[in-house]
């Protein structure tokens, strides 16, 4: 910038600089919906009841569900941990606990992971712009505020 422009210019140079704020933090703002969390959740505990079901249907003396094939199954299962038919029950829902928590938990890792770079690309625009303002610094004290104002926000946010 340095003094190769007007004091004419300098209302359509803080627009320019308000809007690359502005398109910085929008650019943010678009987050990952919480959806995919849920939706990670929801497929690893379909994998863990398909994995449960399966154990019931073949693990006892009798494959099955009738009532002979679903009575062994729970107690093949229970017996697993020292108990019988009710904590097969407990055994058998284990995996879709497991596989649900594993699920989440790999969503919210990936997540985190993409906010932080998100983060990191953002402060670094806004660094730019403040680097290209400072050269007028009289001219921009408002937008220069609103900018370390910004990056001392978004630095606080990192996952």
């Amino acid at each position: 910038m340095g003094d190769d422009f007007s004091p004419e210019d300098i209302p359509r140079m803080k627009d320019k600089a308000h809007k690359a704020i502005r398109e910085v933090m929008d650019e943010l703002g678009r987050d990952y919906p919480k959806v995919v969390d849920a939706a990670a959740a929801a497929v690893g505990s379909a994998l863990g009841g398909a994995a449960s079901f399966t154990a019931l249907y073949f693990g006892g003396s009798v494959a099955g569900m009738s009532a002979a094939g679903l009575t062994s199954g729970l107690a093949t299962a229970g017996a697993l941990v020292g108990g019988g038919m009710a904590a097969g029950v407990s055994v058998l829902a284990a995996p879709v606990a497991i596989f649900g928590v594993a699920g989440y938990a790999i969503a919210k890792k990936r997540r985190s992971a993409k906010l932080a770079a998100a983060l990191g690309r953002a402060i670094e625009k806004l660094y730019q712009i403040q680097e290209r303002l400072i050269a007028n610094a009289e001219h921009f004290r408002e937008e220069l505020a609103e900018i370390k104002a910004y990056i001392d926000q978004l630095t606080r946010q990192k996952p």
